[in-house]
């Protein structure tokens, strides 16, 4: 019976999928004592399985990890009022590969589910007359699209992991495999998500199918982002193209309404892929970092909180930004994140900012991966990197996309071309405008990361951005840059079970010489 692990622990995912779920979409059969060898008939199982990938991403696990790698380790969060030892450690630099946060699991197994999608699916092809060909082709581009996503996250995280493109149908065998080189992994995403693209689901008036499932155009969108990383800026730039060209619902929200119908409301029509939860189950993970509040039995609230940015001067006076994704906090001199948690729910005439004028929730129920914003600025990106007056100046009129929208009160030519009309000056303002968008969206630090593998080297992002964040938390700079000046420590260890369980893994060079990331 060993070989029916797999599916049996699927089922119970599936189940309550059915439980939790706001859309009949999931309303799925499969029961536990599913097994393998009966489970491939029709349709309905493929789509249970589909969708199964889909509620593994919603587990706290995941979304803690999400947080974590993308966010945590950025410039944008530091320290929060309470406490929670494993993630003190990261923000104080005494990360090691016991730290749980170092721990991949959750993403292994949804590309387990998505392998799984992938290598069975044809079987229920053959033995339901009403399941299509297009439809199965559909299906196997939404679990590609969620197996490339979690790839690629685990390539930016830990640069250095192990790559399969089969599923593990039998847990009596232990899971031994070398890692694959980074690079050649993104490539062969890149290459795999091409061959299905326009075998992706196109718009739906369901927001729910069309914003809270993988589409064409999520599709296309990471491809762009993969593209990026890679510095295959033509790529990147073709299919921020095909984005924004097929898609003519696609639009920025208004500025009035921008926080409330995008990170409270959701499935916006900016929205290009998003997460979608439930009041049964929320956002825990987000709810617990940034919230006020958790229903979680036991759980932290932890309440990371934002960097002052009034030291750095990011924004511009009027910038509603700063005062929509953030606010002080009179009591103890920190700043609360309010995205995706609250909103600006009253506004002083007079422009000042106080905790009353914001109301806070106490879930969370979604988490976007894509919006047109990133298309924006992703293709701003490309463009400054191929250089040229006239790239530059595409770059600029994509920047001053969300830039406009996030100061409506700004004076005409306030943001002028003719300041930054070099290639490092318009290279800085992308990266500081993809700071200000997307701030608390799990971007930021794959973003520094992105420009210290076009740079070659850490010293520039490490000084001008990473210094100042441990700085303010009390570090002390010359033991910062001892800890993650080497090329090795900006990227996660490996947790310290998985290099026990699986001997072909290689540990990052980084965490062998200490048993934490300090080297005193």
């Amino acid at each position: 019976m060993k070989k029916t692990v797999l599916i049996t622990s699927m089922a119970g995912l599936i189940w309550a999928i059915g439980l939790t779920s706001c859309n009949d979409w999931f309303d799925l059969h499969p029961q536990s004592e599913t097994i393998l060898e009966d489970f491939w008939q029709d349709e309905n199982d493929v789509k249970s399985v589909v969708a199964a990938c889909y509620r593994s991403m919603n587990e706290t696990g995941f979304m803690e990890r999400l947080l974590v790698w993308g966010e945590i380790r950025s410039d944008n969060v530091l320290k929060g009022s309470s406490q929670n030892t494993d993630l003190d450690r990261i923000f104080d630099l005494t990360l090691n590969a016991a730290n749980p946060y170092t721990s991949w699991n959750e993403f292994y197994r949804t590309i387990n589910y998505c392998n799984t999608v992938i290598h069975h699916a044809p079987e229920a092809l053959e033995k339901d007359p009403n399941f299509t060909q297009g439809q199965l082709r559909a299906y196997i581009a939404e679990a590609k699209g969620i197996r490339a996503l979690c790839y690629f996250t685990l390539v930016r995280a830990f640069r250095d992991i192990p790559f399969t493109t089969e599923p593990t149908l039998d847990d009596s065998k232990p899971f031994e495999m070398e890692q694959s080189d980074p690079d050649d992994i993104v490539r062969f995403l890149i290459d795999d998500l091409k061959e299905i693209e326009n075998s992706a689901t196109l718009e739906s008036i369901q927001k729910i199918h069309d914003k809270g499932r993988i589409t064409q155009k999520a599709i296309q969108s990471l491809i762009a982002d993969m593209a990026l990383w890679l510095g295959d800026y033509q790529t990147c730039i073709d299919y921020c193209d095909k984005v924004t060209a097929a898609n003519p619902l696609l639009k920025l929200e208004l500025s009035p309404v921008f926080v409330r119908n995008v990170f409270l409301n959701g499935l916006s029509d900016e929205s290009i892929f998003e997460l979608c939860f439930s009041g049964s189950l929320p956002n825990y993970a987000t709810q617990e970092m940034y919230g006020q509040s958790t229903s979680r039995s036991g759980a932290n609230v932890y309440k990371a909180s934002a960097y002052d940015f009034k030291t750095i001067t990011l924004f511009a006076n009027t910038d509603l930004r700063a005062k929509d994704f953030y606010v002080p906090n009179e009591s103890d001199g920190l700043y609360s994140i309010v995205k995706y948690v609250g909103y600006r729910s009253r506004i002083n005439p007079t422009g000042a900012v106080s905790r009353s004028d914001y109301s806070f929730y106490s879930y969370c129920d979604l988490w976007i991966f894509y919006r047109l914003a990133d298309i924006y600025l992703m293709k701003a990106e490309a463009l400054v990197e191929q250089g040229g007056e006239e790239n530059l100046k595409a770059a600029f009129e994509e920047v001053l996309k969300t830039y406009e929208r996030a100061n409506p009160d700004m004076l005409d030519g306030a943001l002028a071309f003719t300041s930054y009309n070099s290639q490092n000056a318009m290279r800085d303002l992308v990266l500081d405008e993809r700071q200000r968008e997307f701030l608390f969206e799990g971007k930021r630090y794959f973003d520094l990361l992105r420009r210290i593998k076009r740079e070659g080297t850490q010293s520039n992002i490490v000084s001008k951005y990473l210094m100042r964040k441990y700085e303010a938390q009390g570090l002390e700079a010359t033991t910062v840059r001892s800890k993650i000046n080497d090329k090795d420590a900006i990227y996660m260890p490996i947790n310290e079970t998985e290099v026990k369980n699986n001997p072909l893994l290689k540990q990052n060079p980084f965490y062998l010489v200490s048993s934490d990331i300090s080297k005193n």
